[in-house]
């Protein structure tokens, strides 16, 4: 009986033992947990955004500025002719002068266009370069009979594509002038391209206010043959503004 409570004391401390040891070891569990920090979650990081570039866009050209220069009135220097713009069957020049230069027959021009094709055709012969004045001023009269000549001779069309019609010629303005060479050689003729002469224009008779009026490829805007011969008087700053810039006076002057 006695060794029984011996051994039952025995076993009664050492289940409290173990309950004090599992007692012990909860406490500690819950102090550990107390203690330990919840992990900071990882932040997701940004994507980069790459942004697109913006399409480049050009500016539009600004159009160039039309010359203001007078192309509408008769006595105006600058006076703009065609079949689309003609002149009155009554107008004749009032500074009407003839023209002392080497020709065939007397010519006429305007008062400051002989000036300075005198001045021209001197220049010439000091470079050794003989000119010859073809054809000046014609009256309306004249350029109606001359544009009936063309259409009985060459034919309605070669009629249409020279400077001939009436009321639509620049040499009713009294400011076109037909050069050749002095000895008349190729004269309003294409040929005039292989002289000398020519080339001596072409390279300096914006020098003196005269442009070449129709030169090679340009009938669709002029509505003209290639006239290598017809110079336009214009003055001397309009003809080196348009030599300059390589182009006619429909395209210089945005002559519709």
């Amino acid at each position: 009986m006695d060794a029984f409570r011996e051994y039952k004391g025995k076993i009664i401390t050492i289940i409290v033992l173990i309950i004090a040891i599992v007692i012990g070891l909860i406490i500690l569990n819950l102090k550990s947990c107390a203690g330990r920090k919840k992990p900071e979650p990882t932040p997701t990081p940004t994507p980069e955004v790459t942004a697109e570039p913006l399409p480049t866009v050009e500016p539009e050209p600004t159009p160039e500025p039309t010359p203001e220069v007078d192309l509408t009135s008769d006595e105006s220097i600058t006076r703009y002719i065609s079949q689309k713009y003609p002149i009155s069957e009554s107008y004749v020049p009032s500074d009407l002068r003839t023209v002392n230069v080497h020709v065939s027959k007397p010519q006429q021009l305007r008062s400051e266009a002989a000036d300075k094709l005198e001045e021209m055709f001197k220049a010439a012969i000091d470079d050794r370069i003989y000119l010859k004045l073809a054809s000046g001023y014609r009256s309306y009269r004249e350029q109606a009979d001359l544009h009936s000549y063309y259409t009985q001779t060459r034919g309605a069309y070669y009629a249409s594509i020279v400077d001939d019609h009436p009321g639509a010629s620049e040499h009713q303005l009294g400011l076109a002038a037909d050069i050749g060479c002095w000895n008349g050689a190729c004269e309003l003729s294409y040929c005039f391209t292989n002289y000398p002469d020519y080339t001596w224009l072409k390279e300096n008779s914006w020098k003196y206010g005269w442009i070449e009026r129709y030169p090679e490829g340009t009938q669709s805007l002029t509505g003209m043959a290639y006239s290598p011969w017809h110079y336009r008087y214009v003055g001397i700053d309009e003809a080196a503004k348009i030599h300059e810039s390589g182009k006619i006076m429909e395209q210089y002057y945005n002559i519709q």
